[in-house]
Order: structure tokens, then sequence, then C-alpha cells
């Protein structure tokens, strides 16, 4: 994700639940009892599946040592995780590098997805092939082309002098095997990207608070799954933003909104092995909320909408 403060389990998610979450999953580990299935859904029109809970990679970049990145993400894989979402901006490069350590020798399986911001054909042809070394692997399933902004980058991303050509290129070489889009800033931008071009997948930010101001829920997302395309759900909690405060909505909250939605999976920015398993158990009893708690959930956010005040949506144009 295009995050920039640390997701951390609030003390209520920790009263509510989280520390017990993962006790319980010690005990798993002891044989005692198994961890509850993960559900997986279609991704899109590609004939793969892929697991409810996607493990968002941004934070692995800042871990403090390649060790313990690679441990968050193996708990991740261990739980059933199959989709695994990083970028060569995370970290300038080191969360790729420490997702490639993590998932040597565990690379089958896994629905591996990456991201180019550049807009050269030249340009994202070299940060491809940069990431694939980062990820020692020699492809990924999914490159997206990463934060669309306006209506002026669409139509450059669009465009014969934008990446696609490369892109396309480097999938009928196999080193991509689907080609997505991203955008967090404007719906309606989204909207028109997703309706101007044949996209595997797009990325977008789904939370609760999404709802009150400028909604990718009700903006982009119908016009995704129109079109047969995966929908994968980003900034959860708004990049950790709105957890925190009085009256503010727990993790398990948020991770239950976002998984009830109409979308393939949901990549959720863990910094540690606690916060893997808990996203894990929720999306274990992934469900569409019932109308009466949604809404209510909704009203409970709407303080926490926009860029101003206690608004939490830094990522949004206004």
């Amino acid at each position: 994700m295009d995050a920039r403060d640390p997701v951390r389990l609030t003390r209520r998610d920790v009263l509510s639940g989280a520390v017990a979450v993962g006790a319980g999953f010690a005990v798993a580990r002891r044989g005692e009892a198994a961890p509850p299935a993960m559900p997986t859904r279609a991704f899109g029109a590609t004939g793969r599946t892929v697991s409810v809970f996607g493990m968002g990679c941004f934070y692995l970049g800042a871990s403090a040592s390649d060790a313990e990145a690679v441990a968050v993400l193996r708990r991740a894989l261990e739980l059933g995780c199959t989709y695994v979402d990083t970028a060569p901006s995370y970290g300038r490069g080191q969360s790729e590098r420490r997702v490639g350590l993590a998932l040597e020798g565990r690379r089958d399986g896994v629905f591996l997805a990456t991201k180019t911001l550049e807009r050269d054909p030249k340009a994202a042809r070299r940060e491809l092939e940069e990431s694939l070394k980062r990820l020692r692997t020699d492809h990924v399933d999914l490159l997206q082309v990463h934060c669309v902004r306006d209506a002026a980058d669409l139509d450059v991303v669009l465009s014969d002098a934008g990446p696609l050509p490369a892109l396309l290129r480097a999938r009928d070489e196999g080193l991509v095997k689907h080609v997505g889009v991203t955008g967090h800033e404007d719906p309606a931008v989204m909207k028109r990207c997703v309706e101007g071009w044949g996209w595997a997948s797009v990325l977008l930010p789904l939370n609760p608070v999404d709802l009150a101001w400028k909604s990718f829920v009700e903006g982009t997302l119908p016009a995704a799954a129109a079109k047969g395309m995966a929908r994968v759900g980003m900034k959860v909690f708004a990049s950790g933003r709105l957890l925190a405060g009085e009256g503010a909505p727990s993790a398990t909250d948020c991770l239950r909104f976002a998984y009830g939605l109409d979308v393939s999976t949901t990549i959720v920015g863990c910094a540690s092995v606690a916060e893997v398993e808990l996203a894990a158990k929720v999306a274990a009893e992934a469900k569409p909320l019932g109308a009466a708690e949604r809404a209510a959930l909704v009203a409970a956010c709407k303080p926490y909408s926009g860029k101003t005040g206690r608004g939490v949506e830094w990522y949004k144009r206004a």
C-alpha cells in the first residue's frame, strides 16, 4: 500500500481479542488445534483464485531486519495467504528484496503482484527487470500501473507513449502474467480508467470511512465489477489513521467491512506477526456485513472523512 504511518494494533484491539488471536495461533503451531481455513475467491477473469486476505508488503521495507520481515510474510503464507503485493517504491526496493527472500522455495502457489510508477515504456521495462531480480523470480503474476492520479495522468497511461506497450510486450514474453492498475486519489478518474481499458485488476482504497466523501466503494467498485475485472481493496485502516482516537473503529471492524465487499482480495499492510494473525483470523470468517451493521459502522466513521479536521483520507484528491 502507499501507506505513510505504520498500522499498529490499538489497545482496544488487544483487549477485544488480538492477543488471544495470537495465542490461539500459537496453540495451532503446537498441533493442538488447526487455524481457521482461509477462504479464496476468483481473481476476476484470470482463471486464478486468491486468498481473501492479501499481504500488503509496504511495511516489510521498514522492518528492523531481513529476518523480521521474512518472518512476517512467511507467517502469512502459513495461514493460507496466497496473494502478496509489493512495489519497487516501497523502501526503495527493500520491500521487494525482502519479499524475494521470504518466497525463496515458496514461490509456487503464490500470486505475486508488484507495480510500476513509470510512465515511459523504456523506464517501465527497466523497472520491471529490476523488480524481477529483487523478487528472485522469472515472472510476476500481476504488474500494476501504479497510482493513476488525475485525468491528464490517465491519458498518458492509456497512450501509445505510456507504459502499456512495454507491459504488454513483457506479458507476451512471460515476464508478466496479467496487467492491472491502481489508484487512490479520485474515484471518477478510476471509473474512467477501468472502463477505458481491459485491465485484469484494479486496486482501490476500500474502508468504512470512504463512503462519506469521494467514494471508491460507490464510484468505482461497481464499474470494475461490471467489467469482470478483479477488485482488490487497500487502505483498510486509512494507513492506520482510522484506528486512532476516541470512538474510532477497531481493526476488526475495518477488516470485516473490507473483506465483506465485492472484492477478490484485500491487501492488509502488516508490520508484525500479530497483525498478520489478526488479519487472517478475521478473513477466515469473511462475509458481507448486514445492512444495519454496515450502516452503523459507516455512520460512526463519517467524522473521520476527508482530509481536514479529523479527516484521515490524506490520499484522496481534494
